[in-house]
């Protein structure tokens, strides 16, 4: 029988996983780069999904979408309710598909935004 990783272990991966995100978006802005970080986005942002879960299921509580993982974060208040993750959410959905240049360019953009929100939802998690 397998258990489950500890809320601190997926918390030091998120950490990581946010460090190699600020390195990838400070990378000069070449086709490139700009690929390299919205993958690296992609991966944080499921890093941040399995550590709200950890933290949700240590408390016994169940976070199956990932509108449940950030209604949770808010209700921790470890995120402003006013914060509308929806943008976030759709980002990273489009980014799983096959992104036009112009698309992948507009989502780059806001990389940082999201950067800063999932940071200090590491912040408080870390806190907690």
């Amino acid at each position: 029988m397998s258990s489950q990783p500890t809320p601190q272990i997926i918390l030091s991966h998120f950490n990581w996983s946010l460090a190699r995100l600020k390195e990838a978006i400070e990378n000069e802005s070449t086709e490139y780069y700009r690929g390299t970080a919205l993958h690296r986005f992609s991966l944080t942002y499921d890093v941040a999904l399995e550590t709200i879960r950890a933290f949700a299921r240590e408390q016994g509580q169940v976070c199956s979408t990932e509108e449940d993982c950030f209604q949770w974060v808010k209700e921790k208040q470890w995120l402003e309710k006013k914060v509308d993750c929806n943008f976030i959410k759709a980002d990273y959905q489009r980014i799983q598909e096959r992104l036009k240049a112009k698309e992948a360019e507009k989502i780059y953009d806001e990389l940082q935004t999201y950067y800063m929100l999932l940071n200090h939802l590491n912040e408080c998690m870390k806190l907690a």
